[in-house]
C-alpha cells in the first residue's frame, strides 16, 4: 500500500486524475482512449465502479472471540501474527500499512461530491441522488479508517484524542495530513450521512447506497458514540424503510438453507465453502455489499474461534454449520476444544455492511438498554427463530426479565451471529469504554497446541485499540502524528 498522498488508483481513473493534476489547456483536449467525467451519467458510472471490499482487515485478527493454532502460526503472514499478538509494531520500518484501503475510494467519493452538481445532462434530482450516495460512501470509509487508527469514542476525551485526516478534495498531490480530533471525525461522518438522507432512494441494488443503508450506518455511528437515543431513532427509521425496497430483503431461515436434505439448501460443501451460498448481489440479508475477505491458503487453519466462543453456541445452533471443526487439507484432524474456522464462503468473504441481522440486534440492544425488555426479547427471537430449531429459540426466562442479563445475552448473540468477521472488534471498542458492560471485553488471545493446551497468552493494551501508522508512513506524510 502506498502512502496517503500516493494512492494507487485503478487505470480507469487515469482520465479523471488528469482533470485535477493538469492544466486547463491540456484538459480541453480529450486524450484518445481516455474518459474524463463530464456528464451526470459519467459520475453515476464512476460511483457504480466503486466496489468497497476489505482485504484481511486488522479487525479479523483482533477480536476477542479469536484463537490460533500453534502448528500453523509460523506459516501465517507476519502482519496477521503481530496483530493477533497485539504487538505495538505491525509493520517494519520500511513498510507502509495496508489499512489505508479506504483512501482510494475516498478520492473517488470526493471527486463526485465536488463535481457532480456541475455535470452535464442530468436533472437536479439525479445529481443530488449521486451526491448523496457519494457522501454515504465517504462516511463509511472514514468510519472504518477511524476504527483502525483512533481510540474508541469517549465523550470525555474525544475533543483531544487524535482522529484521522479529513480529506475533502480529490487531489493526489496533497502532501499534508493533519489529524482531526476523534470528535471532529465523528461529527464529519454524521454530517455526511445526515446531509445525504433527504436525497437517497429506496434499496434497488446492493452495490448502491440507499436510505435504509444510510439509516443503519447512522445508527451504528451513534451506537459507537454511546448515544443510544439517537441510535434508536435511526434504527427505527431503518425498519420503516424496509418495506420500500424493490429487491428481496429478508432473513434467511437456517433451518432450511443449512439443512443438507432440503431442496433449497446451501450445501453441498466440496471443501471450499457451501456451493449454493448466495452471491453478495443476491444476499437478501444485505443492504449494502461490503465484503470482508478473510481467506488465505497459508493461514487457512491458523485463526479459529476460541473454545470460549464455542461455548456460547447451543450444539443445535445452525450457525455452527457456517464453520468447520476440521482442518482444511486434512479433514481427519479435528480442532480441539470446539474451535472452528469459517468455511461457508471462503472466496467471496463475509458481509459486514449494513444488514438485517445487525438491524435486529441493534434494536434489541437499544430496547434492552432503555428497559423495554419485552420488545428486546421479541426482536432477538425474530432473529434466533431463523438460526436454530424452534425448541431452543426462546431467551431464558431469568435472562429475559433482567435488564443487565438481557443486554449481556444480546452482546453474546452478536458474537454468535458475527464470529470471525471482524465485527466483534467494533463492539469491543465501544464496550471497552462502557461504564456497565466494559467487563464483557476480554483482553487476551490464546495460542493452542494440537492437544488444546494453551502455550501462549497475549494481552491487549488499551492504547492498541488504535493501530500505529509506522515510521515510513509518518516520514512520507507531512503533519501525520503517531498513536501512542
Amino acid at each position: 500500500m502506498r502512502s496517503i498522498h500516493k494512492i494507487s488508483i485503478p487505470f480507469f481513473f487515469i482520465g479523471l486524475l488528469l482533470q485535477t493534476a493538469c492544466s486547463k489547456d491540456f484538459l480541453e483536449i480529450e486524450a484518445k482512449g481516455s474518459r474524463i467525467a463530464k456528464t451526470t451519467l459519467d459520475y453515476e458510472q464512476l460511483m457504480n465502479a466503486v466496489a468497497l471490499q476489505v482485504l484481511y482487515a486488522p479487525s479479523l485478527y483482533l477480536g476477542d472471540e479469536m484463537a490460533a493454532q500453534q502448528s500453523y502460526m509460523d506459516a501465517a503472514a507476519i502482519r496477521s501474527q503481530r496483530l493477533f499478538r497485539y504487538e505495538d509494531r505491525v509493520y517494519d520500518e520500511d513498510q507502509l500499512p495496508s489499512e489505508t484501503w479506504h483512501l482510494t475510494s475516498i478520492y473517488t467519493f470526493n471527486k463526485v461530491i465536488n463535481e457532480v452538481m456541475q455535470s452535464q445532462g442530468g436533472t437536479d434530482q439525479q445529481k443530488k441522488a449521486i451526491l448523496a450516495q457519494a457522501k454515504v460512501g465517504r462516511a463509511l470509509c472514514y468510519l472504518y479508517f477511524l476504527n483502525d487508527y483512533s481510540l474508541p469514542y469517549n465523550a470525555a476525551t474525544a475533543a483531544t484524542d487524535p482522529g484521522v485526516p479529513l480529506l475533502t478534495k480529490a487531489d493526489v498531490t496533497q502532501s499534508s495530513f493533519v489529524r482531526a480530533s476523534v470528535q471532529e471525525s465523528y461529527d464529519f461522518i454524521l454530517k455526511d450521512l445526515a446531509d445525504a438522507l433527504p436525497d437517497l432512494e429506496p434499496l434497488t441494488h446492493r452495490r448502491k447506497f440507499s436510505r435504509v443503508a444510510a439509516e443503519l450506518l447512522l445508527a451504528r455511528v451513534y451506537l459507537y458514540m454511546a448515544k443510544f437515543n439517537e441510535s434508536r431513532t435511526h434504527v427505527d427509521a431503518g425498519f420503516a424503510e424496509l418495506g420500500k425496497a424493490t429487491i428481496p430483503l429478508e432473513l434467511y431461515d437456517y433451518n432450511i438453507v443449512l439443512d443438507e436434505n432440503n431442496i433449497d439448501s446451501w450445501f453441498p460443501d466440496f471443501g471450499f465453502g457451501l456451493s449454493n451460498f448466495p452471491l453478495a448481489a443476491n444476499n437478501t440479508e444485505v443492504m449494502y455489499n461490503l465484503s470482508m475477505i478473510n481467506f488465505q491458503f497459508q493461514q487457512a487453519n491458523t485463526y479459529v474461534f476460541s473454545p470460549e466462543t464455542a461455548a456460547l453456541y447451543d450444539p443445535m445452533d445452525y450457525r455452527l454449520l457456517l464453520f468447520s471443526e476440521t482442518e482444511m487439507f486434512d479433514p481427519g484432524i479435528i480442532f480441539p476444544g470446539g474451535m472452528r474456522r469459517y468455511s461457508a464462503a471462503l472466496f467471496s468473504g463475509l458481509q459486514v455492511g449494513p444488514s438485517l441481522p445487525d438491524l435486529y440486534l441493534m434494536r434489541a440492544e437499544l430496547k434492552a438498554r432503555a428497559g423495554d425488555l419485552t420488545g428486546a426479547k421479541s426482536d432477538l427471537e425474530v432473529l434466533r427463530a431463523k438460526r436454530m430449531p424452534a425448541n431452543i429459540v426462546a431467551v431464558p426466562v431469568n435472562t429475559a426479565s433482567n435488564k443487565e442479563a438481557l443486554v449481556r445475552f444480546i452482546l453474546d448473540e452478536r458474537i454468535r451471529e458475527f464470529a470471525t468477521s471482524g465485527m466483534r472488534w467494533m463492539d469491543m471498542r465501544r464496550l471497552s469504554v462502557d461504564p456497565v458492560y466494559s467487563n464483557t471485553v476480554k483482553y487476551t488471545h490464546k495460542l493452542y497446541d494440537d492437544a488444546g493446551n494453551v502455550v501462549a497468552t497475549y494481552t491487549l493494551k488499551p492504547e492498541r485499540f488504535a493501530l500505529k501508522f509506522g515510521e515510513r508512513m509518518l516520514a512520507e506524510n507531512k503533519g501525520l502524528t503517531e498513536n501512542k
